[in-house]
């Protein structure tokens, strides 16, 4: 078991054991599901045999293990909306298909990626302008279009997707990137600003205008969720390239005065507020979503009421399959199966940082903090929501939730930091990489 390939196929097989054991509950309609997961995820362990032999054995099977739980639970919401509804499409077998085209996005930059991020490195400014322009583009008369009171969706025909999805590794990557290579000189403060000191400003300036205009575009959007993600993970990435504390300080007192003028602009931002502290105020309307959420959870219990029987009821809560799934799971596989996730995405938060301190690269070990940061991020906002310990924000559970764009992009994450691991196994990092530190 010293082989990390081997390591890595024992879990994966024991991932697909837990996804039997939902197979059996619920029987064909997770016949396609299944063997879609059997077939991506043999795939993609093949690739990294090939592409990155050395890499960590474990983010792979903890993703793995996140699909599988997510998409049983698409599949026992499948089985109770077709008895309500005629019109419903199957979420579970539609996450399938978007699980293909993520296994070869997944391999596609695990080749790419396969000697380290240098291809990231050589094309930085591109990927910012790839960024904001996948930001833009639901603005666009024609191809965008609003869906609950957010306009983040393209349409082209009969496919729809969200470009911020995109984006946020697009951005990630650039500020990996750009931060590796001012990294000192974003660390020495010349200029004084009140009690401030801070660094020349042509240096911040690249950093201060692809994150300013890609929040004012999420709040043209409506998407104040989406906003948060991109300015905590701006300041988190800012704060490890320099290490000067005075970041995330500023950062902090910036968001707060965002929040007050957010409530004070806009009434969607201000009713959402008044839903997560009173939801009783307005159960049947601004707050049922919530209350569905708690009761779900409360009936859950310890061990559920299980995937498929009279009791299961998670098709009662509003978008169960996107912004309540942690709920909908902890209704379906109790206080055990939403430990399960967030212990699965502790592991993999933690194997990620990992991966980020022993890398020699700098422009590695900026990657896999921001991505480790983006998915930390999205994963405390929802769990944040569904316990009322924050307001909803709107953003997908990563590699659980349903959604294409999301899948996707996640995915592609996921092969950089397999790709970033790899590299950094080996003795020496890779030659453009020692350029990019020194």
């Amino acid at each position: 078991m010293r082989h990390p390939r081997l390591r890595e196929l024992t879990l994966l097989i024991a991932t697909a054991v837990v996804f039997a054991i939902g197979y059996i509950q619920l029987g064909n309609d997770i016949a396609l599901p299944f063997l879609g997961f059997l077939t991506s995820f043999a795939a993609m362990h093949v690739g990294v045999r090939a592409w990155a032999p050395r890499a960590d054995p474990l983010l792979l099977p903890l993703v793995a293990l996140l699909f599988a739980i997510g998409s049983m639970q698409l599949a026992s919401i499948d089985s109770l909306q077709t008895e309500v509804s005629s019109n419903w499409r199957a979420l579970a077998p539609l996450q399938t298909g978007w699980l293909a085209f993520s296994t070869a996005a997944f391999l596609a930059v695990l080749y790419l990626f396969r000697n380290g991020l240098g291809p990231a490195w050589r094309t930085r400014y591109t990927l910012a302008l790839l960024g904001i322009v996948a930001l833009v583009a639901p603005l666009l008369p024609g191809i965008g279009y609003q869906v609950r009171g957010a306009r983040l969706w393209l349409r082209f025909g009969p496919l729809s997707f969200q470009p911020g999805e995109a984006a946020k590794v697009l951005i990630v990557l650039f500020l990996a990137a750009y931060l590796s290579e001012r990294r000192e000189l974003l660390g020495l403060a010349t200029r004084r600003i009140g009690p401030l000191l801070l660094p020349e400003p042509r240096y911040l300036a690249p950093l201060l205008g692809v994150i300013g205009l890609s929040l004012l575009v999420f709040v043209r959007q409506n998407d104040l969720g989406s906003s948060l993600l991109f300015f905590l993970t701006f300041m988190a990435m800012l704060w490890i390239g320099s290490g000067k504390a005075y970041y995330p300080v500023l950062g902090v007192l910036l968001f707060a005065a965002g929040v007050y003028i957010a409530l004070q602009t806009f009434g969607h931002v201000e009713a959402r507020f008044e839903s997560w502290l009173n939801p009783w105020g307005d159960p049947a309307e601004s707050g049922y979503q919530i209350l569905q959420g708690q009761y779900a959870l409360a009936e859950g219990g310890i061990a559920g009421m299980g995937l498929a029987g009279a009791d299961a009821q998670p098709h009662l809560i509003p978008f169960g399959w996107t912004d309540l799934i942690l709920a909908a799971i902890g209704h379906t596989l109790g206080l055990g199966g939403v430990i399960a996730v967030v212990m699965a995405f502790v592991l993999f938060l933690t194997r990620t940082f990992y991966i980020a301190l022993r890398s020699n690269a700098d422009l590695h070990a900026l990657a896999a903090s921001g991505f480790g940061i983006v998915l930390g991020v999205q994963a405390a906002l929802i769990a944040g929501g569904v316990l009322r310990v924050l307001p909803l924000t709107g953003v997908t559970l990563p590699f659980v939730s349903y959604g294409g764009s999301s899948l996707l992009s996640n995915f592609v994450i996921l092969a950089s930091l397999i790709a970033i691991s790899n590299s950094e196994s080996t003795t020496e990092a890779p030659v453009e990489l020692e350029e990019v530190s020194a």
